[in-house]
């Protein structure tokens, strides 16, 4: 029989062992067999506080849109030359948009669409815009088989215009305004056909005697005529401020939905309540043509 000696030998020897094994499972599942390095102990980073946000924001700092409808800021510089010989134009749709276009010898590349773009006026129009060609580009687009292949032909990039050309046909690729030199101020029957001097003699005096004195024989595009007869006067940018500002001035209405597109005025006779005529403010191009900025 073992000796009461014996066993507590066996037993304390086994103790031992089992607090050695102990050890060692500790060792590796905390610093690894080969990590003789204290760990750090981890510190609570603090999160940062947002930054604090602006009393208004109305969008972003700087403003892509560039074109205007109606007459032009003060301090616009008109376009130049005045005068260009057109190369090529096109009215027409694409893809589900109205695009006007004229382009110039001198490389001048105007042009509007309806419809929402990021340099446009606004929503819904893009007011008239202006690029500039090199000769070469000009070129390029006399190359193609036809006007709608020149400005739109593959691989177009909507929504502008000869977007296809290389780098090296652009004088200046960046879009801006274009500015006329002169501006035709337009006036026809709204419903019917009205004398162009009878409908002069419901305006404010003082725009109806400017009006008279540069009245011309321009062609006024079709498109928004109607079907009715009517007039316009050649004003300078001046002209036309202070035309506008004579109709304000005698409350003459303007057109709250056709703001978006250009600037238009109604008016009546004075004992009608209804209106009777309408008068537009329309750009005069450099080949002599006048604009429209609501056809389509």
């Amino acid at each position: 029989m073992e000796s009461d000696r014996g066993r507590r030998q066996r037993i304390a020897a086994g103790v031992a062992g089992f607090a050695f094994f102990v050890g060692a499972v500790w060792l590796v599942a905390t610093v690894g067999p080969f990590d003789s390095t204290p760990r750090p102990t981890p510190t609570e980073t603090p999160t940062p506080s947002e930054p604090p946000v602006p009393a208004e924001r109305t969008g972003p700092a700087v403003s892509t849109r560039v074109g205007y409808v109606g007459l032009p800021p003060e301090g616009a510089m008109p376009s130049q030359p005045k005068r260009g010989e057109l190369v090529m134009s096109y009215f027409g749709r694409q893809f589900a948009y109205w695009y006007q276009v004229w382009v110039y010898e001198d490389g001048r590349l105007i042009w509007q669409r309806e419809g929402n773009v990021l340099e446009g006026a606004n929503e819904r129009a893009t007011g008239f815009l202006e690029q500039r060609l090199t000769s070469q580009g000009v070129e390029l687009l006399r190359e193609r088989r036809s006007v709608e292949a020149a400005l739109f032909g593959f691989p177009w990039r909507p929504p502008y215009p000869a977007s296809w050309l290389p780098p090296g046909a652009w004088e200046d690729r960046e879009i801006r305004a274009y500015v006329p030199a002169r501006y035709a101020a337009c006036y026809l029957g709204l419903r019917r056909g009205v004398e162009p001097s009878r409908a002069l003699s419901w305006l404010p005096e003082r725009a109806a005697e400017l009006l008279r004195a540069t009245a011309f024989d321009g062609e006024i595009d079709e498109r928004w005529l109607r079907g009715f007869d009517g007039a316009c006067s050649r004003l300078t940018i001046g002209q036309a401020r202070r035309v506008a500002d004579w109709l304000e001035d005698g409350g003459v209405r303007q057109d709250e939905f056709r703001q978006m597109y250009g600037l238009t005025y109604y008016f009546h006779a004075p004992r009608s309540v209804a209106s009777e005529a309408v008068l537009r403010f329309e750009p005069i191009l450099p080949h002599g043509e006048i604009g429209c900025t609501s056809c389509g």
